[in-house]
This record gives structure tokens, C-alpha cells and sequence, in this order.
């Protein structure tokens, strides 16, 4: 599967594969040795999370956070993999690692986007044919995303874990990963029908819009907590998404204006069970 998922990506993407490549070895191998380590020591945990999702495309104004588009929302259904048992034996085997580092595996959804154009190139006052062309644009594009993070967490994760422990109430946290993304634009504009006629776009995207089904991989940086409440955790989760593509809004024009990425920023909020510690007094 995986290396099936490689062979889609194109050749231009190299550098990028690389990247992916050592990052996805790295997870794999910090997964595998902990396993085969201390298979009896590892618990899981599983949770949904959802909140609005906001793009930074093609459309709107590069650096511009209010003409960014805020983009309905995203929909996650999440694993959890700690390196300590779920029966919380106390320091049995504990390590830096086991107290610190929690492994999430992540499948999430991103609803259909309505993408416009924002900002100081579009604002009021301004008539000429090219702005009215970008006025009457409008996109959107789904997302399906799988993927995995290593988060860190500052306090002893088998201390905030204790069922019996009330004084430990917060648990922040940050993580990088990497996640695998299947996408499909769309483009329309009120002056008609751009694939007949293309002159109703501007003139650096009339021949620069992709709007097939597509794939590629992304970066993530998040930071967060978890709130501990009973035998749940609510999670509160900020994370950054940086695409190995610009085409996540179909546009991608040739003539150097597209110099960035597409990027997104998810807020989630989410709950989080342990079901063997609702088996479990301790």
C-alpha cells in the first residue's frame, strides 16, 4: 500500500519524497521497536474530533489571514498508541519515551470548501476587467486525509493517567507528522462557463486550472491539550498543514504568481476513551 501510494506521487516531487520518505521510516521504526519491545505495555485510546478548517490558496491575499478562507469544517476519527499499559503498572519499564510521547494515527474528512477571492485585489472601488474576473470566481475541493503524528507532552503521561490523580487536570502537548491527501477541485465563474470559454478567468489561470482528482502529502505542526474529565479527555488541538502541492484549489498558475503552497489551519475540538480504563478502576 504504501508504496503504491509513492508511485502516484509525480516525479517533479522528489525532494519532497525524500522528505517523506526518511520521516515515514522514522515513525515506522519507532513504532516497530516499542512493539517488539514491550507489547504487553502498550494501550490504546480512540476519539473523534472535529472544527472549521481555514485555507490559504490561490484565492485570496498571500500573508493575509482575514482574506483567508474559512472553509466549513473537518470531520477526524483518531488512534491513539501510548508505550505504557493501559492498567497503569506503576513505572513498569517507564522510559523517557513511554512518559512523554504518544503515537496518533489520524483518518479525517474536509468538507466541500467555498473558495473566493479576498483581499486588497478584489476591494471595493477597483472596476477593471481583470478584478471583476476574480470577483466572479469561486471554488471549492474535498479532502481525504490519513496519517499519523508523534506527539510530545510536557507532563509524565503515566502520572496524568492515573485514575485515582485529580490534580493533574492538563495535558499540553505539540507534534509534527505527516499525512497522505486525496483531493477534488472545482472552479466556477458567474461570467460563464470557463472550460468553453477560458477568457472569463483571469489571464494567468485561463490555461493553469486543474480540476481532476489528485493526490499528495503534507506536513503538520500542532500544539494542543488534553483536559481530563472522568474516564474521558477532551482534546483541544491547533495544527498547521503544509501541502506538497499547489493545486489543492486547482489553481497553479505557470507564470511565477504562484509561489507558495497551499496551506491550512484545523481547530479541533474532540473526546477522547480509553475503554480499558472504563474495565478498570486503576
Amino acid at each position: 500500500m504504501i508504496l503504491y501510494i509513492f508511485s502516484k506521487l509525480r516525479p517533479k516531487r522528489t525532494a519532497h519524497m525524500k522528505i517523506i520518505k526518511y520521516f515515514s521510516f522514522l515513525m515506522l521504526t519507532l513504532t516497530l521497536g516499542f512493539n517488539s519491545h514491550a507489547q504487553a505495555d502498550l494501550s490504546h485510546e480512540f476519539g473523534i474530533m472535529a472544527g472549521p478548517i481555514i485555507m490559504q490558496t490561490d484565492y485570496g491575499e498571500r500573508y493575509h489571514l482575514p482574506s483567508s478562507t474559512m472553509t466549513s469544517f473537518g470531520v477526524s476519527v483518531v488512534h491513539y498508541l501510548s508505550f505504557y499499559g493501559s492498567n497503569y503498572n506503576w513505572r513498569n519499564g517507564a522510559s523517557f519515551f513511554s512518559d512523554h510521547f504518544k503515537l496518533k494515527t489520524e483518518l479525517s474528512y474536509y468538507f466541500t470548501n467555498d473558495l473566493e477571492h479576498k483581499g486588497r485585489y478584489v476591494a471595493p472601488g477597483s472596476t477593471t476587467a481583470e478584478v471583476d474576473k476574480l470577483r466572479a470566481m469561486s471554488g471549492e475541493t474535498k479532502m481525504f486525509n490519513i496519517g499519523t503524528q508523534l506527539e510530545y507532552y510536557f507532563k509524565n503521561l503515566e502520572d496524568y493517567g492515573l485514575l485515582f490523580n485529580d490534580k493533574e487536570k492538563w495535558a499540553p502537548y505539540i507534534s509534527a507528522g505527516v499525512h497522505f491527501n486525496m483531493f477534488s477541485p472545482k472552479l466556477e465563474s458567474s461570467m460563464g462557463n470557463w472550460e468553453a470559454d477560458p477568457s472569463v478567468l483571469p489571464q494567468k489561470w485561463q490555461n493553469n486550472v486543474y480540476v481532476n482528482k489528485d493526490n499528495t502529502f503534507s506536513l503538520t505542526l500542532s500544539a494542543g491539550t488534553r483536559y481530563k474529565v472522568g474516564r474521558i479527555d477532551l482534546v483541544l488541538d491547533a495544527r498547521w498543514q503544509y501541502f506538497l502541492s499547489d493545486r489543492i484549489d486547482g489553481l497553479d498558475a505557470v507564470d511565477g504568481s504562484s509561489k507558495f503552497n497551499d496551506t491550512a489551519i484545523y481547530l479541533n475540538l474532540g473526546v477522547i476513551f480509553d475503554f480499558e480504563s472504563f474495565r478498570s478502576e486503576y
